[in-house]
């Protein structure tokens, strides 16, 4: 496996665990180990089955995550000398990595990216692998299954746009297609602030400047103040961890910039309260400026389709490029009473976003409303939709 990028020394973390030198002695691999383990790692990384994600150790079965979760992959486990092969190819420091916590490294197979992740489990007894698979290449936006509609969102030159989800609920996909669409579309310089690099974007109409956190900047906050000194038409921030990167993104979507970027939250509301939140005091504030930055938000989570292993991505949306929402970001109660409405006549409720796809055949009824079981108003709505509706 060849990799596509430098190790970088924030991949190495440091928890100084003690470790039996038994488990980490680092021998180097016999002959002949590759042509025994590298056919065993292309069949699962090139399987045209839907999933995200792996998890391997030595002499148990390898298991893959998808939209219906954590399943077995049907193919003889990995040995002890396989993992410990993979670990050379990482770095043939591997011993001492894995006793100050673990590392990781990023390659290339085929048609996907890997992430892999190596560290110790069980008390230093199991060498384990996470390894996170994504395409080389964007998701053109028509195959991401999020609505026209969201297109309109990035058409505005400057201002803020949100992405919110839980993990694995497709952010970086859908933030990829996003840009790409830009790509095709505008004459634009794209700077991109990640943690890692997710994809590697090809010039088409737009110039790229993609920076990795670790590498080329110290931080996210840095990143993205940098950013407005290097004149970016478009910046991209991976994720807002911390008040400076916040309060750095608000000001770059008023200071004449298109900014996208992500965060966790449960819901549209959710999102934007979750960025005031950084504020603490400065709540009244930053609503204000939020209220003439803020374009839209885009949160969305992964459904189990009815096509086995496939997700499907439901959506809650916030249109707000005529500022229809501006008088009350700060009111989770307006907001949502709004997007029940579809305020704007492009906004929409998640319960919305899930109604239609059971109707569509997309998902089925007990999934949508599994998606919704915490979130007691939006269960309530649905199950109103479906009544009025008589979904089975």
């Amino acid at each position: 496996m060849d990799s596509t990028f430098a190790p970088s020394e924030n991949d190495r973390f440091n928890t100084g665990l003690p470790i039996s030198a038994e488990l980490l002695k680092s021998d180097a691999p016999r002959a002949g180990q590759a042509e025994e383990t590298l056919p065993k790692i292309l069949d699962v990384v090139s399987s045209p089955l839907p999933f995200s994600d792996m998890l391997v150790t030595a002499d148990e079965d390898v298991m893959i995550r998808n939209a219906n979760g954590w399943l077995k992959f049907d193919r003889a486990p990995y040995s002890e000398a396989d993992i410990e092969f993979i670990l050379w190819q990482m770095d043939a420091q591997w011993a001492e990595l894995l006793h100050r916590g673990g590392f990781s490294r990023p390659y290339v197979v085929g048609n996907f990216r890997l992430r892999v992740t190596a560290y110790l489990a069980f008390r230093g007894a199991k060498k384990m692998l996470a390894i996170r698979r994504t395409p080389v290449d964007p998701m053109h936006f028509k195959d991401t299954g999020l609505p026209d509609s969201v297109k309109l969102m990035i058409e505005n030159p400057q201002g803020l746009v949100l992405l919110s989800g839980a993990t694995g609920a497709g952010k970086t996909t859908t933030m990829a297609a996003l840009v790409d669409l830009l790509n095709e579309t505008r004459n634009y310089h794209i700077e991109t602030i990640e943690d890692p690099i997710e994809f590697v974007f090809k010039r088409k109409k737009s110039v790229f400047s993609q920076r990795e956190v670790g590498h080329d900047i110290p931080t996210y906050n840095e990143g993205v103040r940098g950013a407005m000194r290097q004149r970016p038409d478009v910046i991209i921030i991976g994720e807002i961890r911390d008040r400076d990167t916040a309060e750095n993104a608000i000001l770059a979507g008023e200071s004449g910039h298109l900014v996208i970027a992500t965060l966790h939250a449960s819901s549209v509301s959710g999102a934007i309260q979750k960025l005031v939140s950084f504020f603490p005091g400065e709540e009244s504030a930053k609503y204000a400026s939020l209220a003439s930055s803020l374009v839209g938000v885009i949160h969305q989570c992964m459904v189990p389709g009815t096509t086995q292993g496939e997700g499907v991505v439901a959506t809650e949306l916030l249109f707000n490029h005529k500022q229809s929402f501006s008088e009350f970001l700060n009111s989770p109660i307006k907001i949502n009473a709004a997007l029940d409405e579809k305020v704007g006549g492009m906004s929409q409720s998640l319960a919305m976003s899930l109604h239609s796809l059971v109707k569509e055949g997309k998902i089925a009824k007990a999934d949508a409303l599994k998606t919704v079981a915490s979130q007691g108003s939006a269960h309530t709505k649905l199950i109103k939709m479906f009544d009025l509706q008589a979904v089975r």
